[in-house]
């Protein structure tokens, strides 16, 4: 089969159909890809599993209070040195302007520290009872004080003072334009100083901002991924033609790719948030940039063999085939198996990003080859290769590292071994998890505005915990609520429209949106469980999620860990026919995946000061780590056993060695590189795969590829093919062109 693809992309006439055939396909599909980031979803409880206890409650909310599920957005008004009368006036008066707002989408009530400003009538949107002087509505004036219990909305120091608007909208883009149209009517919160200021905070507030986060991550990342790219391939190169070749063939992988995954997500097949489009941006530039190296260099080294452009380039797609398949199989296989998680973002992401890598593949393994026979030796201008000319090689130094791993190899290998060990220990250290507000690197409103109410006032006010109970015990529930140290207000909101199930919004003592408040739901849950006894009792809303979200995270890495490794195992068994080295590949990028998740850990706690880290850190960096980094073992032993079938087992090693050491450092940097432009997004937990990522991969370029992986090699000798005998048969004779 690769035979027969390799023939046809270096035919010398079909070589033009597939150019032709790609970049029909590529200007038919690419226009779609700026439309795939507005067809994300990032609100978190979009992908929460179906079996979490906050997705029950979510689901009883919408379903049978006649309210359905609220979000809340929260204006934080703030003087220093105290609000004045002035002040309490332009509250009211902007509470009046929100409540008559038309913008302001699925309107249920807006509240101040005087009480109800309005509540619309049912079924009207920002068309609220005009409010009297005082700024309550005819129709609020009963409620006009808060309900007894209730969290004060003014701070007792008299300097800040809360504005809460209810809504039933869970859509992100109408959440975002509610954000936007109650900033346009509020103070600014870059006031100066000792003048009002108004910050929009709440669940709101905080999903308007990671939408404005993630908006800017496709054309950002996109940005930097490209010209990190280019600059690598200028530098290790020195060719714009080659440079520019392998960028226009992921270029238009990357836009086919996206275009079909858009069109997957507008029919319902699946959903996305940003986080999965940029990791599809830098996975596909990375390794499908690698793929394309691995072919590049081979395609040159044998133009120095051999005078016909066809046939040196039949045989390099021919020779590299097999392991490219191989590695891009690892990929395509472990990125499949995240389809296998609860958690809803994780799952749709393994199609999505098993996808990109087939389209990278297939495009790699038929248009970059038809490109470069067209363009020939020309493509390496200035430094065209000539047959029997030799190949530059600066100081013989892969050679040189060969000889003396060979020299030395037991101490080689334990100094290697210790290294990676000594980086793993930090996985000793106990890490936190990052919060809402951790999440951004800069200040956004909604995290500046959360901090002025952890100080001032109650911290649980910006984002309630919702509690579902059968109404024959929500007395019994309310009154265990308010008597546990975690609870600051438990109150009654409403019933069902059966009548069957009372909610109680519950004001926890802690930020709602931190780590520590997550940590409580269970012993809430419990307590609740005890009281309510076989009747329902569920705990839900954001800080709900945000500890379902962990947990299934931690369910889903212990099903999807041994998978991969599995997986992984076996394509290398398959391709190398042999048991042993498959073994040693995986044990070494599975020991640089601890160093790296260890080392990062270290360096966010002592050098950045963020002791804490992304709950779905561990998993991602496992997958790309494991299926990138064996991609590197893959090209190396590939080579290895090629070589050791005509030269033996040392200078099969060593000269596996040196022919891949160039291709394999500049495809190592690359594909780091491309994962460290995550590093600049405003978001941590994207910074932080980005950053442990590539830290592990550079490891598995320059310590395990180079040092511990050929040490191994020597010291088994022909056992590393065992069971079958030392090297690989002889490679077929390179296709006859067409």
């Amino acid at each position: 089969m690769l035979r027969r693809v390799s023939s046809l992309a270096v035919g010398r006439r079909s070589k033009w159909v597939i150019l032709v055939v790609w970049v029909i396909i590529g200007v038919a599909l690419s226009p779609l890809q700026p439309k795939l980031q507005e067809a994300t979803t990032n609100e978190s409880e979009a992908f929460l599993p179906e079996s979490a206890e906050s997705t029950r409650v979510n689901d009883l909310i919408e379903d049978r209070f006649p309210e359905g599920r609220q979000v809340d957005a929260i204006v934080v008004y703030t003087r220093d040195g105290g609000l004045t009368a002035a002040d309490e006036r332009r509250i009211a008066a902007d509470a009046k302007r929100l409540c008559r707002a038309r913008e302001i989408a699925d309107l249920n009530r807006v509240i101040t520290q005087r009480g109800l400003a309005c509540e619309p009538a049912s079924g009207a949107q920002g068309s609220g009872a005009a409010p009297d002087r005082d700024g309550a509505s005819a129709r609020g004036q009963a409620a006009a004080r808060a309900p007894q219990g209730a969290p004060s909305l003014v701070s007792e120091d008299g300097t800040t003072a809360l504005l809460i608007l209810q809504t039933s909208t869970e859509d992100s883009d109408e959440i975002q334009e509610d954000v936007d149209a109650i900033k346009a009517l509020v103070p600014g919160p870059d006031a100066p100083p000792g003048e009002l200021r108004a910050y929009v905070s709440g669940t709101a507030g905080f999903i308007a901002d990671s939408i404005d986060a993630f908006e800017s991550i496709d054309s950002t990342l996109l940005t930097v991924t490209v010209l990190l790219v280019l600059i690598l391939l200028l530098l290790i190169y020195r060719s714009p033609v080659v440079a520019l070749v392998p960028l226009f063939v992921v270029g238009l992988a990357y836009g086919i790719a996206a275009g079909i995954v858009y069109g997957l997500v507008e029919a319902g097949v699946f959903e996305i948030n940003g986080q999965t489009t940029g990791i599809l941006i830098v996975l596909m530039f990375g390794a499908g940039t690698d793929y394309c190296l691995l072919i590049v260099a081979r395609f040159k080294e044998e133009l120095r063999r051999t005078e016909d452009k066809h046939e040196a380039m039949a045989s390099a797609t021919e020779r590299t085939g097999p392991a490219i398949l191989s590695a891009g199989g690892t990929v395509f296989a472990s990125m499949l198996v995240l389809a296998l998680a609860d958690f809803k973002a994780t799952q749709d992401m393994g199609p999505v990003l098993s996808l990109g890598i087939a389209v990278m593949l297939l495009v790699g393994l038929t248009l970059l080859p038809a490109v470069l026979s067209i363009l020939g030796r020309n493509a390496f201008w200035p430094a065209i290769p000539r047959v029997g000319s030799e190949q530059r090689r600066p100081l013989d130094i892969w050679r040189r590292i060969g000889h003396l791993v060979h020299d030395r190899p037991v101490a080689a290998m334990l100094v290697a071994t210790a290294v990676l060990v000594a980086g793993a220990f930090g996985n000793l250290d106990d890490r936190g998890t990052l919060d809402f507000g951790e999440g951004f690197r800069d200040d956004p409103d909604s995290k500046l505005g959360q901090e002025i109410i952890d100080e001032k006032l109650s911290p649980g006010q910006s984002a309630a915990t919702n509690v579902v109970a059968a109404s024959t015990v929500a007395p019994r529930v309310t009154d265990a609520l308010r008597t546990s140290p975690e609870v600051d207000a438990a109150l009654p909101v409403s019933e069902s429209t059966d009548r069957e199930l009372t909610r109680i919004d519950v004001t926890l003592t802690t930020d709602p949106f931190s780590d520590e408040a997550s940590a409580d739901i269970p012993d809430l849950r419990e307590l609740v469980d005890g009281v309510a006894g076989p009747e329902t009792a569920l705990i839900g809303g954001l800080t709900a999620e945000n500890h379902d979200t962990s947990e299934t995270l931690s369910s889903d890495a212990r099903i999807i860990v041994p998978l991969v490794l599995l997986l992984i195992f076996l394509i290398l068994v398959l391709l190398l026919r042999a048991v042993v080295a498959p073994l040693y590949l995986v044990a070494t990028v599975v020991l640089s995946y601890g160093f790296a998740l260890g080392a990062s850990s270290l360096f966010y706690t002592y050098v950045l000061n963020q002791p804490d880290s992304d709950p779905g850190l561990p998993t991602f960096a496992f997958i790309f780590l494991v299926a990138l980094g064996v991609d590197y073992n893959i090209f190396l032993i590939s080579r290895i056993r090629e070589e050791s079938a005509k030269l033996g087992n040392k200078e099969g090693v060593i000269t596996g060695l040196e022919r891949t050491g160039g291709v394999i450092t500049s495809a190592g940097l690359i594909l780091a590189g491309t994962f460290s432009a995550l590093m600049s997004l405003p978001l941590e937990g994207l910074f932080q795969i980005g950053f442990t990522v590539a830290l592990g991969l550079l490891v598995d370029t320059f310590l395990v590829r180079t040092i511990l992986v050929p040490s191994i090699a020597f010291q088994l000798g022909d056992r590393n093919w065992w069971p079958s005998r030392r090297g690989a048969a002889q490679p077929e004779p390179a296709l006859e062109p067409r």
